[in-house]
């Protein structure tokens, strides 16, 4: 007996880590949106679709309280918590260490 594959995830669609934070799940919900528009895709059928599967996944992922059940449904034993944050940051200015030294942030596609 075949079993069927299982679909991509909500965390796949996003293409985020199941570790990402809500700003991550954020702006890579306003990239794929933006790229897969269907006004800027004009002559691809599947591209509403795409959006759909898009907007799904995000209104999930950007609720606590969904995410949190969607995980546990998923097969995770018990939600994931991003740790990162917590005490003192891992590189400090050189010459003061109270200061943390910020990176900017950029989301880029996988490939």
């Amino acid at each position: 007996m075949r079993t069927a594959q299982p679909g991509p995830t909500f965390y796949d669609t996003l293409e985020v880590s199941p570790r990402a934070s809500a700003p991550v799940i954020k702006a890579a919900f306003r990239c794929l949106v933006q790229l897969n528009h269907p006004d800027k895709n004009l002559g691809d059928d599947s591209a509403a679709g795409r959006l759909i599967a898009i907007v799904q996944a995000y209104t999930v992922l950007s609720d606590p309280e969904q995410r949190r059940k969607y995980d546990l449904s998923s097969g995770a034993t018990k939600p994931l918590v991003e740790r990162r944050g917590a005490g003192r940051p891992a590189n400090p200015v050189a010459g003061d260490p109270q200061k943390p030294s910020f990176r900017t942030f950029a989301f880029r596609p996988l490939d």
